[in-house]
């Protein structure tokens, strides 16, 4: 298990990031996921190590266009 800090400063309100928050907290690699006092960063407990954190979290972080069709 491996505690890695995720960039969030694409996601641009506040509900965009609880939406983040929820979808990655459904993925099997993921333990949890916390806030932090920055604004743009979440902190993930991830079962695996950095490299594959990297490699997983470049897949993960959705662009403006799946969170606006995920508000319909």
């Amino acid at each position: 298990m491996t505690l890695c800090d995720l960039d969030t400063s694409l996601v641009l309100t506040h509900w965009e990031r609880n939406y983040l928050r929820w979808e990655l907290l459904a993925c099997d690699e993921v333990r949890g996921v916390f806030l932090t006092t920055q604004a743009d960063v979440l902190t993930v407990l991830f079962d695996g190590d950095r490299p594959d954190f990297e490699e997983w979290a470049s897949t993960r972080v959705p662009d403006g266009e799946e969170l606006s069709e995920a508000r319909q």
